[in-house]
């Protein structure tokens, strides 16, 4: 579907707003995984061999097991395919902030529809990636009981409106200042990683250090995953509140920014 066609139909503005997201949709799926010799099965690939590592180091180390029972391969794709929803979501929208310059040539077509196109394909594919390894270990023998489903759906929602929120921050300034999306990856990609707890519950770390590690909202939320999936964790470290308002900061921060930079531009 083009987007020229889209205008020629005497239609409802809802329905050609669905028809437009629909095409954007469609055309993030091509170019992303259209032109990749392996495809879809990559966003597949990438979290199981980071979870294969992470399993091996662990037993390497004589840590074969996770806390409070959890079986570790488990334990590590309850931390990773979250994790890696959160950069994909930051990154592309980030990125999508300043790219298809081309696509807002057509009247139907604006920066939101980009981004949200954006956000449904790298959460869609994201989560249907966790259920594809949740129940590939459950089908290969690892048994487990989900204690609260919409808390499991709660922490990928907030994970996604903070890649949202943090991606439209770094893509709005990215619009003036050009460096600020080359260093934000090395400055905040590092220490999110390290404190996200991919690797580590909170109740595993230092008073001292778990003080600083709560202030990444990413660890909350990852810890929200794990205690809604798993019937034998449960997680005293959980804000929420924290998470939504920094979420809701950062998304109203990074559309106003947006909106003055691209003001700007014109």
């Amino acid at each position: 579907m083009s987007f020229a066609n889209v205008a020629d139909r005497p239609e409802s503005v809802f329905t050609i707003q669905c028809r437009v997201l629909h095409a954007l949709i469609l055309r993030e799926l091509k170019s992303r995984y259209g032109n990749r010799r392996l495809g879809f099965a990559w966003a597949l690939i990438e979290p199981l061999v980071f979870t294969s590592v992470f399993v091996f180091v662990f037993q390497l180390i004589g840590r074969g097991g996770a806390p409070s029972g959890i079986p570790i391969t488990l334990f590590f794709v309850a931390g990773i395919s979250p994790f890696f929803m959160f950069r994909d979501i930051f990154s592309e929208v980030a990125q999508g902030t300043r790219g298809n310059q081309s696509l807002l040539m057509f009247p139907q077509v604006t920066r939101m529809d980009l981004l949200i196109a954006t956000l449904i394909v790298n959460s869609l594919l994201s989560i249907s990636v966790f259920i594809l390894l949740v129940l590939g270990l459950f089908f290969a023998g690892v048994t487990f009981q989900i204690e609260n489903l919409p808390g499991v759906m709660v922490g990928f929602s907030l994970l996604i409106l903070l890649g949202l929120g943090l991606g439209l921050v770094v893509g709005a300034v990215s619009i003036r200042y050009e460096f600020v999306k080359k260093i934000s990856e090395p400055i905040l990609g590092k220490p999110l990683f390290l404190t996200s707890g991919m690797f580590f519950t909170a109740s595993m770390i230092p008073p001292f250090a778990r003080e600083y590690a709560l202030y990444n909202p990413l660890l909350h939320c990852i810890e929200l995953i794990r205690s809604s999936l798993f019937v034998s964790f449960n997680s005293r470290y959980i804000n929420l509140d924290y998470v939504c308002i920094f979420a809701i900061v950062q998304i109203g921060l990074g559309l106003m920014l947006l909106g003055f930079f691209e003001r700007q531009r014109k």
